[in-house]
């Protein structure tokens, strides 16, 4: 994270075992998409101040794409599949498959 006044680094967020390949900023929640196959739900108190809330797994390859709402965490990967989490309990709701 940079502060955008100073281009100073002023956090590290250090979770995935592969580049980080997405991510996506909402109010208060940052979600990241990994090399490494799993997407990472940051609680954001502020710049210096974020945690990981929980790491979602289940995509079989690289996840490319994030995105979120209030009630939902999407995710694209080159497994071919869109994945439909619950941004809450970090369930799976919904496996999207259809991509050639």
């Amino acid at each position: 994270v940079w502060d955008i006044q100073t281009g100073q680094v002023i956090n590290d967020l250090l979770h995935h075992k592969g580049a980080v390949s997405s991510l996506k900023l909402k109010t208060d929640s940052l979600v990241t998409g990994s090399w490494d196959q799993t997407v990472a739900v940051w609680d954001m108190k502020s710049p210096t101040e974020i945690t990981l809330r929980m790491t979602l797994k289940g995509h079989e390859s690289y996840v490319l794409a994030v995105d979120l709402n209030d009630i939902t965490i999407i995710s694209g990967s080159a497994d071919k599949t869109i994945k439909v989490w619950d941004t809450f309990t970090g369930g799976l709701v919904q496996t999207l498959r259809g991509h050639d």
